[in-house]
């Protein structure tokens, strides 16, 4: 301990290198060297930090007599947080589902063709339940992104879903990336899931997500369909680097996308030193720890003051899907962190409150809807970063 009190150019250089790594393999979308980095920053940071504990203390007791010009500051310092913490708690985030089943998946499908679908077990009846309780449990509503594919297959299911509240929202007809359809076999996928989920909720389905968040740099008329085709909003954007959807320069809060009469939701990222962090949910939920997710979810909400937008899957707390024969880093991206998945829900909605997309930026729809046909200049509604 003492070592770090007296080299703390030592303890800076140590957290700047670390700081460097986890740069460096986020770059290269090194999840475990990311989050071994990330560690040790925190670990060497708590080291320097624990000595310092019976000099807070003393200066703890000091402040039982402050001086009246710390009185002041003392109290305009408690109002700043109090109206912080305020803020925060009038903040409602949207959490949204993307309801697939385990043999849905990119993974899994470099094992199962979509022609095998039909001879598969579904075993996603007993997780949408078990996340419906558990949203009802705390008073929350979630967008669920629905595969065309299941609802032809669970109407039922998907009934009951929009009966206890929630929104129903288009997640493709058969889970394709949009960067490998042209654009007249999206318009198809699109427009035949569309039709599917009306006709089984008898209502209108206005949100839109593309399966593995696909509309990337070079889909972008996928956009234009999706307003042709009635939506309002898309959810197909997420602001980080990844091998799969790498679009680390898009806009981290919602948008109007220009040229077109559609609202972008993106997925929650926390902006650190000029690199978008990862904290929507998903993978990332089960494979980081808590303590991380959960502080990303807080400096957005308050210090950047925005609602962030969470996704996850109903196979993630499905501990015993069956396995498919796939290399190491699939085997990791859907297995691991099964088990603690669920734990994390519930710790995530006891700490914030959680309703639709249609909920959380009810104010901004409208205005999506109600704006000039095309063309149109950007009229980003929220800072993009």
């Amino acid at each position: 301990m003492q070592f770090f009190d007296r080299r703390p150019a030592l303890l800076a250089a140590a957290l700047a290198c670390a700081v460097v790594i986890n740069l460096w393999c986020l770059a290269h979308n090194v999840t475990l060297g990311a989050l071994l980095s990330l560690c040790a920053g925190c670990l060497l940071t708590a080291e320097w930090l624990a000595p310092r504990r019976e000099r807070l203390t003393a200066a703890q007791s000091d402040c039982t007599r402050p001086h009246a010009a710390d009185n002041t500051l003392l109290t305009a310092a408690v109002a700043a947080i109090s109206d912080r913490a305020a803020h925060v708690h009038d903040i409602c985030n949207a959490f949204t589902i993307d309801l697939e089943d385990y043999f849905h998946t990119e993974v899994s499908s470099k094992s199962v063709s979509y022609d095998q679908w039909d001879d598969l077990p579904l075993r996603i009846d007993a997780s949408v339940m078990r996340l419906l309780d558990l949203l009802d449990k705390h008073r929350a509503h979630a967008t669920v992104f629905t595969l065309g594919w299941v609802a032809r297959k669970r109407p039922y299911l998907i009934r009951e879903v929009a009966r206890r509240g929630h929104e129903i929202a288009c997640h493709s007809y058969r889970h394709r990336p949009v960067f490998r359809l042209t654009p007249e076999e999206f318009r198809a996928d699109t427009e035949l899931a569309k039709d599917i989920l009306e006709n089984v909720t008898g209502a209108p389905v206005v949100g839109y997500r593309a399966p593995n968040f696909s509309i990337t740099p070079g889909t972008e008329w996928a956009w234009k369909i999706l307003c042709e085709l009635g939506f309002l909003y898309d959810s197909s954007v997420n602001p980080v680097w990844h091998k799969m959807y790498a679009n680390p320069n898009a806009p981290r809060f919602p948008y109007l996308i220009p040229e077109t009469n559609l609202f972008e939701v993106p997925i929650a990222t926390w902006r650190v030193c000029g690199v978008n962090l990862p904290i929507g949910g998903g993978a990332y939920l089960r494979l980081l720890p808590l303590p991380y997710m959960r502080a990303g979810l807080a400096f957005v909400n308050a210090f950047e003051r925005q609602p962030v937008t969470l996704y996850m899957h109903p196979w993630e707390i499905d501990h015993y899907q069956p396995q498919f024969d796939t290399d190491w880093k699939s085997h990791i991206r859907q297995t691991w962190g099964l088990d603690g998945m669920e734990d994390k829900l519930v710790s995530l909605l006891r700490a914030s409150r959680f309703s639709t997309i249609l909920d959380v930026h009810s104010a901004h729809l409208p205005a999506a809807a109600a704006v000039p046909a095309l063309p149109m200049e950007p009229q980003p509604l929220a800072r993009a970063s």
